[in-house]
């Protein structure tokens, strides 16, 4: 295996390879072209710390290196136009890896060109021993959330807990704004003899309903997040996207949903100043 004083990429990095086409630098990662480039415009993305295994890289180097690479692909795509592209990381000699410097090729492919990457016809394994492969790797999943240090969890939850904690606040000042207007537009209704102004209170009830079931139907998504992070689940470190506690991953919409509507937090407070407001327009209407 070559330590880092012989590693080539290394040496490219640093900048002592004079000869090697540089494609661009940057604070975590460099781009370069290969010495035989398979196609035109071939190109290697890779991170600046020697590190050998895919596996070891840091999340931050990880995020820089993939935003290194988006950015390779669009260029290359702009200013190549290519009919595909491959995006090709190999770890290992089995997986054909021959510099054990962490390397990601974008491969800009045409029809009819050199390039020939084939897949082996058949599955590798049968039903059972697939789901025997497939528990294994979910088990392993679970364990690399559950390394996650006590204090990172708990510094996760108190995040999720702090938005748990603006939705409820938010649901409470919904119902504190709304209360003025509702006391101003009905009483004025009434002094005034005005339905258009009860009608407008109704409308500043509905819209208020359904802001506040929105408040809540994100509470909700969040302390199942909460949950989730609780339990040890697999959930990427620090993140605030509600979605991931969803067996649909549909916690993303906006629009509150029935339960939400009906819960005793918004039918019972909403509901009868909605139906106090109709009744009012009614009586104004046909006196």
């Amino acid at each position: 295996m070559l330590d880092l004083a012989s590693c080539p990429f290394c040496a490219i990095v640093a900048g002592d390879e004079t000869g090697a086409k540089v494609v661009s630098r940057w604070q975590e990662t460099t781009s370069f072209f290969p010495l035989e480039p398979a196609t035109r415009g071939h190109t290697l993305v890779v991170p600046n710390r020697h590190v050998s295994d895919f596996t070891d890289l840091t999340p931050i180097e990880i995020r820089d290196t993939g935003e290194a690479i988006l950015r390779a692909a669009r260029a290359i795509r702009a200013s190549l136009s290519p009919d595909g592209l491959n995006v090709i990381q190999s770890t290992g000699a089995a997986a054909t890896q021959t510099v054990p410097h962490v390397h990601f090729h974008l491969v800009p492919r045409w029809s009819g060109d050199r390039m020939t990457l084939r897949w082996p016809t058949g599955a590798a394994e049968g039903e059972q021993a697939q789901n025997q492969t497939l528990s294994m790797i979910q088990r392993a999943l679970i364990d690399e959330a559950s390394a996650v240090s006590f204090e990172d969890r708990r510094q996760h939850l108190s995040f999720i807990q702090a938005a748990i904690t603006r939705m409820s606040q938010a649901s409470s000042s919904s119902k504190s704004w709304l209360l003025p207007i509702v006391t101003a537009t009905y009483g004025y209704a009434v002094t005034g003899k005005s339905a258009l102004v009860a009608l407008l209170g109704c409308l500043a009830v509905l819209v208020f309903g359904i802001l506040d079931a929105n408040y809540l139907k994100q509470e909700r998504t969040f302390r199942n997040l909460y949950d989730e992070v609780a339990s040890g689940r697999p959930v990427p470190a620090f993140s605030m996207n509600p979605a991931l506690a969803s067996p649909t991953g549909d916690q993303d919409k906006y629009w509150p949903d029935w339960p939400d509507l009906r819960s005793w937090a918004v039918a019972p407070v909403y509901g009868p100043l909605l139906l106090a407001g109709l009744v009012l327009t009614f009586w104004l209407l046909f006196p």
